[in-house]
């Protein structure tokens, strides 16, 4: 991953974000507005995916706290790998409000503000035995602000699809009509 690439994906990113992006839709072909929602898709799906990826990181440095606590062993961890990383007891979104992608294995290529994208990608697991508390916390707390930050992305992108899902719909109600 060079750098050229991380400033052309961060710049996707910012592109469909911007109210430019969008402004021009009344007037775009059907065509070109369904590519439009296509690609706010594809970069849904890749900040979805790095979301999850923190989330996943929240979860086990928190199970690893707990273990810490309860002075259970390191296999206790991983015995439970699969309870933690299924979200057992955690907030899910419902069925109806579930957006399915349309690319099931999205690139990592977008750059986060303040390089946070690290914490998905580090070697913190693979050390979770050898980290202090002090560092656990540090990275727990790391985690969830990237995760806040990420989720306010995922927000602003579904509300510029919920757009041209509404423009899309409009048209074919008139070409109906």
């Amino acid at each position: 991953m060079n750098d050229d690439t991380d400033t052309s994906q961060r710049r996707r990113l910012d592109r469909v974000l911007s109210p430019e992006y969008s402004a021009g839709v009344a007037v775009a072909s059907t065509d070109d507005v369904r590519a439009m929602r296509q690609e706010c898709s594809e970069i849904e799906n890749e900040v979805s995916y790095v979301r999850r990826l923190a989330q996943a990181r929240v979860e086990i440095l928190k199970a690893e706290l707990d273990r810490r606590a309860a002075g259970g062993s390191v296999g206790d961890l991983i015995a439970a790998l699969p309870k933690i990383l299924a979200g057992e007891g955690g907030p899910r979104t419902s069925a109806p409000n579930t957006r399915l992608p349309q690319q099931f294995a999205p690139s990592l290529d977008i750059k986060w503000n303040r390089g946070l994208e690290r914490l998905v990608a580090d070697d913190t697991l693979a050390n979770l035995p050898t980290l202090s508390e002090e560092e656990l916390h540090a990275t727990l707390e790391q985690l969830r602000a990237f995760e806040t930050e990420i989720s306010e992305t995922r927000r602003a992108l579904h509300k510029v699809i919920d757009d041209f899902d509404l423009e899309i719909a409009m048209r074919r109600k008139l070409e109906q009509a």
